[in-house]
């Protein structure tokens, strides 16, 4: 087999006439239109074979064309062409004419519109039935994704990619959902990668954009460690609302995790500190950092949330409250209860889902180290979200010397293990969105709560 014969065969897919795909050509007027067939096509240009009836109508070398096309789920479309070549063959006693068709893409890729690639590693996959052959399967990877489209990289035995066609991919999403998703074909490119000089780069646009899957699409974006803020991704229209399955949980249990502490303190915390300009550092810790557990909130590789639980193990001495209240209740110390405060949430990603799934986290551990209450020092900001989680006041009284200090701070208090057995009734939606997954990870579930 010549090399000429071999490069055709890699850059064509070829059928016989009968086994190909059945077009009528229009010229731009739409005018006039002509039945024919394509037999070799690429996504760049087809032969089409028209049966030779000697007529004047026949487009000519160098016309454009528009060449309409049905689909095998009966969609119909069309792009344009233009006549390279036309010549004449005899198949089976039939005369045809056989014209060279190179495809003209009248779509102009947007080079303003920001574009999100998908580490390789975690690409997810889609799919899709051949739109014309039988029983044929394109499969391809999504290698980044923007408001109005992807870029798809498939195999280039791929050979029906052509401009405006109308594929329903089937979109898999590690740990997440699948999804039907309807494109359109922009632009197919050859990769110019030496390591992968057998893919295509396919630019699709969404059609009837699916929201729910942009949704996910971008928990994924984020949980994947792209680095972008969930403000970027509104502001390039991406919808961004629950990111919970873009986050992770560690405990700060080195020095360097400890600074990522107070990188968050410095540019997230609710409450103002007075800063030591020469130790600008040790002005964001305090000697409760030493009897407590620092839980940092990770969105894909970066830092984005910090609270730390303080263990008091019933020593006034370790207790955060103790240092400002006049006095403890009494009955609190009856309980196993722990503190958290110095929550620092990054201001990049306040308009998110944080704080419920960190309340969700602190639960867990709470109960977990065989405890029942939690003691929330929250600055005036926070306290909104803590009530709305279930949080109560504490009662108490400021010591003099902090009554300015902390005007603007509220000591609130959670009966965990009591919401978790369903002793004490919380909002339904806040049970459903925080609490039921704990409890029923737990064992302490109440179906009926």
């Amino acid at each position: 087999m010549t090399d000429t014969i071999e490069n055709r065969r890699d850059t064509r897919r070829s059928v016989f006439i009968g086994e190909g795909i059945k077009i009528y050509i229009k010229d731009e007027d739409e005018a006039r239109s002509i039945h024919g067939e394509i037999t070799d096509i690429s996504p760049w240009g087809s032969n089409i074979y028209i049966i030779d009836q000697k007529l004047s109508t026949y487009p000519k070398k160098g016309d454009t064309v528009k060449i309409y096309y049905e689909t095998r789920n009966k969609k119909n479309s069309f792009c344009r062409g233009r006549v390279v070549y036309i010549l004449e063959n005899t198949i089976e006693e039939i005369k045809y004419l056989r014209y060279g068709i190179e495809f003209i893409n009248d779509n102009n890729l947007k080079s303003d519109i920001k574009n999100y690639e998908i580490p390789d590693i975690f690409s997810p996959h889609c799919w899709c039935e051949d739109p014309f052959f039988f029983h044929e399967k394109l499969i391809f990877k999504i290698k980044s994704i923007h408001s109005t489209g992807m870029i798809l990289m498939t195999s280039a035995r791929n050979k029906t990619l052509i401009p405006n066609l109308e594929l329903q991919l089937k979109v898999s999403i590690p740990a997440g959902d699948e999804f039907f998703v309807n494109v359109k074909i922009e632009q197919t490119i050859n990769s110019n990668k030496p390591s992968e000089k057998d893919k295509y780069y396919v630019h699709v646009k969404f059609e009837n954009t699916n929201s729910k899957f942009l949704q996910v699409m971008v928990e994924y974006i984020l949980f994947c460690g792209v680095e972008v803020t969930p403000k970027e991704l509104r502001e390039n229209n991406l919808p961004v609302d629950i990111i919970e399955n873009s986050l992770s949980y560690y405990y700060a249990l080195d020095k360097f995790d400890m600074e990522k502490v107070i990188q968050l303190r410095k540019i997230g915390l609710f409450e103002t500190i007075k800063t030591d300009t020469e130790n600008n550092d040790e002005s964001y810790k305090d000697i409760y950092d030493n009897y407590s557990r620092q839980v940092l909130c990770k969105v894909g590789k970066k830092p984005v949330a910090c609270i730390r639980i303080i263990y008091n193990l019933r020593d006034k001495n370790k207790t955060e409250m103790n240092q400002f209240v006049n006095e403890v209740p009494e009955w609190l110390w009856s309980k196993k209860f722990v503190e958290i405060s110095k929550f620092a949430w990054d201001k990049e990603y306040r308009e998110s889902d944080v704080f419920i799934n960190m309340i969700r986290q602190i639960v867990r551990i709470v109960i977990e180290s065989g405890h029942t209450h939690i003691i929330a020092n929250a600055p005036e900001p926070l306290k909104p979200l803590y009530t709305k989680v279930g949080f109560i006041a504490l009662n108490y009284q400021w010591k003099e010397e902090f009554e300015e200090s902390k005007a603007k701070e509220s000591l609130l208090i959670l009966d965990a293990k009591g919401i978790l057995t369903g002793e004490v009734l919380i909002e339904k939606f806040i049970w459903n969105k925080i609490y039921s997954r704990v409890s029923h990870y737990l064992g302490l579930a109440n179906t009926e709560t």
